[in-house]
């Protein structure tokens, strides 16, 4: 189509600086051109990046010898010490966590999990009845808890252990060893009183019927045996905790979250530079540019 005025008389008729506004148009294009360019995140060039991930591991072995019904702890010892797992598991949702009962053996009650909701599901159906060998091994728990986190990178490896105390074997030291070994820190709970109590025998409807009684026709009485498990922490760089005078459930889940928390340096690789920034840059000065250039003509 014919030009109705020739670039003469148009630019002698209207105050506009053709050159300014081609050049205007040509800085906005490259100026989007180059922030599509950015969009699309170019990289290039390399530099070591360390990978750190905070990690933990938390094994809580759970006493259910039948010295855990005694009443000296209200209403009985182990169910005092099922509150306190409740309390641990609600406080450190989003960790790896599981649970071991034990008696005169040991098994996992709750396989290492991140679903809180299956650890509190399996610690409500706890009993003294959970494992058929009756007596007390701590050390079966620790050197099953260790096995359980030996091959870990975490550095976080904790073994609560709640137990009276109790303990029927001279296996403790060898397992210490192999926690020790595993890096697993044990916070060893003593749940019962030093003047202890005698252990109720229930009949089926829950009413107390006897205490259990030695051979001779005693009535057994079960204290805690608090100095093993002070040694047992002591010895492995955790801490001990008596539950009988006071409710350690706060003190005791701080310090789980205490221990738990370690940067463990996983890996180095070399992984690309963004460089995006440049092309960005590099649109708003042309934008910038741009801006500078009036599309009037200056009147003479």
């Amino acid at each position: 189509m014919a030009l109705l005025v020739s670039r003469v008389n148009f630019l002698s008729l209207t105050n506009v600086n053709l050159n300014a506004y081609k050049i205007k148009n040509i800085l906005i294009f490259l100026a989007f051109f180059f922030i599509i360019i950015a969009l699309a995140r170019p990289q290039f060039g390399y530099k070591k990046r360390t990978i750190i991930k905070e990690s933990s591991e938390i094994v809580i072995s759970l006493d259910v010898s039948r010295s855990m019904l005694a009443q000296d702890l209200k209403p009985n010892r182990l169910e005092k010490a099922k509150d306190m797992v409740l309390k641990i598991v609600g406080e450190n949702s989003g960790e790896k966590i599981g649970i071991i009962v034990f008696a005169g053996s040991a098994m996992w009650q709750c396989p290492m999990t991140y679903d809180s909701q299956a650890l509190k599901m399996f610690l409500r159906s706890v009993e003294t009845t959970s494992l058929p060998i009756g007596g007390t091994q701590i050390s079966d728990a620790i050197t099953l808890a260790s096995k359980a986190v030996e091959k870990e990178l975490s550095n976080g490896k904790i073994m609560v252990l709640i137990s009276d105390g109790e303990d029927h074997d001279s296996g403790i030291k060898e397992a210490i060893n192999k926690a020790k070994k595993a890096g697993l820190k044990i916070i060893a709970v003593g749940i019962g009183t030093p003047n202890g109590s005698p252990i109720p025998v229930k009949d089926e409807s829950g009413i107390i019927k006897d205490y259990i009684k030695d051979r001779t026709g005693q009535i057994v009485v079960s204290k805690i045996n608090a100095n093993l498990l002070k040694s047992v922490a002591s010895e492995t760089g955790g801490k001990y905790f008596d539950a009988s005078v006071k409710d350690i459930s706060g003190e005791l889940s701080r310090a789980v979250r205490d221990l738990e928390k370690n940067k463990n340096k996983i890996s180095e690789r070399d992984s690309k530079i963004d460089r995006f920034q440049i092309f960005l840059f590099v649109a708003l000065l042309l934008l910038f540019i741009e801006l500078l250039f009036p599309v009037k003509r200056l009147k003479k």
